[in-house]
């Protein structure tokens, strides 16, 4: 017998040689940046995920990012709409004292990125922020048992320095095609929890009342947010998941109450479609638990966000986004990325306004 190769295996065992050598090919570049060392517009997720990169050694990074929330849906109570006559007489407490309701919430939020990495397993972010919120409020009906929107249709609004987060990011293992990192990011109170508005409704008019919770300009307490973060890539395409949460470290805040914690789940893959330029799409999910404790002085209870329990809930979003960087000449390492992240499901506690959206922007230079 002949000791020959058969022919017949041989186009097999040279395809599989010829696989082996493409995929350690692949796995050895499979996270470095352009041979010519130009940036790749999607090293960084999509605009909405924060921590979700380091830098090199002796590497600096500044930006900023924009957020825009919007909600002018209907009144929910979980996941269905309801109408005038049950907020009235179910969403405050004592029954019957709600009189007004949002018809619309928009929120700005401006925040500074700050980075330096002193090694190349350690980065160290801080990040400052400007809150402002305005919320329009329309009367309940005086037929369906309230106080017949004593006020009428107005819209009320907060603005100042909001809490500032810092903390490091630690990588945990780094390899052909991936990368993994923690995040021990902690958020201090230096936004205002006692940000107050007229008194109404079964305190009178006129006088001063805390405005409603989620008008105030920051959480009052000290705040630890963990996060753990994959990205990899193969080729033109990457992608990437991250898990984060917001724990709060005290009971109450100086205004007598505690925000809920936080869970989120997300994930992502972006394509590049050219060296400049990357599109992304994204899915996300968020709990959130009721705020604790009580305003300490004198507050509302004439609109459902005036109660604590009309807070949180579960949150399914969609995510839209394109990345764009400067990968040479005079502006190379510019980043712009926008995110528009689309409600798909809301499941509220309590009874709470059903969201529009959210549009991320975000602008950054490494150094």
């Amino acid at each position: 017998m002949s000791n020959k190769p058969s022919r017949r295996f041989a186009p097999r065992a040279e395809f599989c040689a010829a696989l082996a050598t493409s995929f350690a090919a692949f796995a050895s570049g499979a996270l470095a940046d352009d041979p010519s060392g130009a940036p790749l517009p999607d090293s960084h997720a999509p605009a909405g995920v924060m921590v979700d990169h380091m830098h090199k050694a002796g590497e600096f990074m500044v930006g900023y990012r924009y957020a825009y929330g919007d909600s002018s849906g209907d009144m929910l109570r979980g996941t269905r709409s309801v109408a005038d006559h049950e907020i009235v007489n179910s969403a405050c407490q004592p029954a019957g004292l709600c009189d007004m309701k949002p018809i619309e919430m928009k929120m700005h939020m401006h925040m500074l990125d700050i980075m330096y990495a002193p090694t190349d397993w350690l980065t160290l972010m801080v990040m400052p922020m400007w809150m402002s919120m305005d919320m329009t409020m329309s009367p309940l009906g005086a037929g369906h048992g309230g106080m017949g929107g004593h006020m009428g249709s107005h819209s009320h609004g907060t603005e100042g320095l909001g809490d500032t987060i810092f903390g490091p990011l630690i990588k945990l293992s780094e390899g052909p095609g991936y990368h993994l990192h923690t995040g021990l990011m902690f958020s201090a109170p230096t936004g205002s929890v006692d940000e107050k508005g007229n008194c109404h409704g079964h305190h009178g008019s006129g006088g001063s009342c805390f405005t409603h919770y989620m008008m105030q300009l920051g959480s009052g307490t000290w705040d630890f947010m963990p996060s753990l973060t994959y990205t990899g890539r193969s080729g033109l395409l990457s992608w990437g998941a991250q898990a984060s949460g917001v724990l709060r470290l005290e009971d109450e805040n100086e205004s007598g109450y505690q925000l809920g914690d936080v869970f989120q789940a997300t994930a992502w893959s972006s394509y590049r479609l050219s060296d400049w330029f990357s599109a992304s799409v994204r899915v996300l999910y968020t709990k959130q638990e009721e705020i604790e404790g009580h305003y300490n002085g004198p507050h509302n209870h004439s609109s459902p966000p005036d109660l604590q329990r009309n807070y949180g809930g579960r949150f399914w979003d969609v995510g839209f986004g394109v990345n764009f960087v400067v990968p040479d000449g005079a502006l190379k390492g510019h980043r712009l990325s926008v995110e528009w992240l689309e409600p798909l499901r809301d499941d509220v506690n309590g009874y709470q306004q059903e969201r529009d959206g959210t549009l991320w922007v975000n602008w950054s230079k490494a150094f």
